[in-house]
């Protein structure tokens, strides 16, 4: 009887340190919760980041036709073409998406610390810090991505447009399309820009390898002009630029990665 109850406490004392040595690597602090709770924190937090992003959406809106006319119409165009709009409807409507637009931009730091907020119980350690390394690159090469589509590709692209056109027909600038185009921009090259981050990122996390890449270079370029020219084809020569900056980040990827795959050794 004393040696069942000493093989008994044994394993009861190994099955005990086997539970603390997973509860130290596990989610500090994690415990079940009725999905009821997570959908009304979900609300409160929803509800944290919806509150500023209306009072800044209406802040902003009184301003939006400065904010549209000098920051930027004319910093695209000259101060003597003027915009049109072709609905009574459609500078209100764009009027309103800048103003959204600014009040996410805005907002956008709030709601990823309340996403990271309610998703931080759940989450290891190592997943906490994973997440951190990867939202704030991103957003930085978002960033740079937007800023370069503005200030660079935007005016080639609408400086060539009217000098070519401007000898045959007078230029009309619709409000609307004009601001669709920014935005369309915007958005592509910020995307973009994130090539770079996403190959060091798969790199760091051993899903590829800085040869593998290299050697599927010409599969690469292939992939992104035929996205470029048949996917998202357009008349006014974007769709080309963006090709070509994917490719030249693409090889600038794989200097980091080079560099990375060294030090490794």
């Amino acid at each position: 009887m004393i040696k069942a109850k000493t093989a008994v406490n044994a394993k009861e004392k190994m099955q005990r340190t086997d539970d603390e040595a997973l509860s130290v690597d596990g989610p500090v602090g994690d415990e079940e919760i009725p999905i009821l709770e997570h959908l009304v924190e979900l609300r409160k937090r929803l509800t944290v980041v919806l509150i500023p992003f209306c009072i800044a959406t209406m802040v902003i809106y009184p301003f939006s036709n400065i904010s549209l006319r000098y920051l930027l119409f004319h910093n695209l165009f000259p101060e003597e073409m003027a915009m049109f709009v072709y609905s009574p409807m459609e500078w209100i409507s764009v009027r309103l998406l800048f103003s959204f637009l600014f009040a996410f931009s805005v907002t956008m730091p709030l709601l990823l610390y309340e996403i990271f907020a309610f998703m931080r119980p759940g989450l290891y350690p190592s997943e906490r810090k994973f997440c951190l390394m990867v939202v704030l690159p991103s957003l930085c090469c978002y960033g740079i991505g937007a800023v370069f589509a503005f200030y660079f590709v935007l005016p080639l692209i609408f400086g060539y447009l009217i000098n070519y056109s401007g000898d045959v027909a007078q230029v009309a600038l619709s409000a609307k399309k004009i601001f669709s185009i920014i935005l369309y921009t915007a958005v592509g090259f910020g995307l973009i820009f994130q090539i770079p981050f996403v190959m060091i990122l798969a790199v760091k996390l051993k899903i590829v390898t800085h040869s593998w890449l290299k050697d599927k270079r010409v599969i690469i370029y292939g992939l992104i002009l035929g996205i470029a020219f048949f996917v998202f084809a357009d008349p006014t020569g974007i769709s080309m630029i963006m090709a070509l900056v994917s490719i030249a980040l693409f090889e600038f990827g794989l200097l980091i990665t080079r560099y990375i795959g060294r030090s490794r050794r």
